[in-house]
């Protein structure tokens, strides 16, 4: 039934995305969007257009493009590098943007494929995973330094230590590769394709798969030092905290495990869907539900609060200090700014 179900979920999803590059904006809009928070600025991308808010009430800076157009859509969250904003989008495009006004710097035309998720930058490299099975290293000023092609389709954003790169990949590897020359250092099959990012605490790769099955992995040598399965896919990386994990899965759980040794100390049920990462707040991790709930769970595992919001929530939850950005898929208010206890500050709607 696992696999089976793991099946459906992809299907779905992959079904969401042919009906976007079929029908444009209108099929997008009900796709997942992502978000980058900032001190002073919200940047949120969500079907036609990159926003830049203000943080503090959410009223638009600027948007981009001027006018929105049924071949680009963008739903990964944008990337920031100093004053460039680095966003993908299903046009095939990576695009440098200004963070202060929106206005173009450059633009990478080569890949053939979808950006589905944000590229990584590090020091002065941007590593941007495609859906037409490559990564593609860039240097800030958009001019290629590498390119590393899989047998599928790259959906993470990737990780990295500063000297290595590790990728996760649809055909169930995960990569890692030298940041200066993308030259395959080593790869290990994690059993089920892998969407999930992709997370790396001293020295160890946490990751799951689509079928469930949770990996801690050796950054410098691939080896796998344990495994987990859990009751549902695993889409996002987890939050690591007081030496345990906290992810949630595509069966409704938030699973709770000892990072040591992947024993499972909680899997607590939710009642639908957990996909986008936790965001750690001070009194324990928050995550979001399809059904549009926000559940905030103490370190021990125990429900603080429940919020609810219209629509459901799959994208990864963002928190900077006290502010808690939640986006919420074919709701009334597309991304709705809370504190820390899930009280509503401000909410932004796009004009349909």
């Amino acid at each position: 039934m696992k696999k089976k179900y793991t099946s459906i979920v992809v299907s779905v999803f992959l079904l969401v995305m042919l009906l976007t590059s079929c029908t444009g904006l209108e099929g997008a809009i009900n796709s997942w969007s992502g978000v980058l928070l900032t001190d002073e600025t919200v940047y949120f991308a969500d079907a036609g257009h990159v926003y830049a808010l203000r943080a503090e009430n959410g009223n638009t800076a600027w948007q981009y493009p001027e006018k929105a157009s049924a071949t680009r859509v963008f739903l990964a969250a944008p990337v920031l590098v100093g004053e460039q904003l680095i966003v993908g989008d299903y046009a095939h495009l990576l695009t440098s943007l200004s963070s202060r006004d929106g206005k173009e710097n450059w633009q990478f035309t080569e890949a053939t494929g979808r950006y589905i998720d944000s590229p990584l930058i590090v020091k002065d490299t941007i590593v941007a995973p495609n859906a037409d099975n490559h990564l593609y290293a860039l240097d800030l000023f958009g001019a290629k330094k590498w390119t590393f092609e899989a047998a599928h389709s790259f959906w993470a954003q990737p990780a990295s230590d500063g000297k290595t790169v590790f990728a996760p990949s649809l055909d169930h590897y995960l990569y890692a590769l030298d940041l200066a020359t993308g030259n395959l250092k080593w790869k290990v099959d994690l059993s089920a394709s892998l969407v999930a990012r992709p997370a790396l605490v001293d020295g160890t790769i946490y990751i799951g798969n689509l079928d469930g099955g949770v990996f801690a992995v050796n950054s410098q040598n691939g080896n796998i030092i344990w495994n987990q399965k859990v009751s549902g896919g695993v889409w996002s990386a987890p939050v690591f905290v007081e030496g345990q994990l906290f992810f949630g899965d595509q069966t409704g759980n938030v699973n709770i495990l000892k990072a040591v040794n992947g024993s499972i100390v909680q899997s607590i049920q939710t009642g639908s869907a957990v996909l986008g990462s936790g965001a750690l707040l001070t009194e324990g991790v928050a995550f979001g539900n399809e059904k549009g709930e926000l559940i905030l769970f103490g370190f021990n595992g125990e429900k603080q609060w429940t919020r609810t919001v219209d629509g459901s929530i799959y994208s990864n939850l963002s928190v900077n200090g006290d502010r808690l950005l939640v986006i919420a898929t074919k709701g009334e208010k597309q991304l709705v700014a809370m504190d820390v206890n899930g009280n509503e500050n401000w909410y932004f709607s796009i004009k349909k």
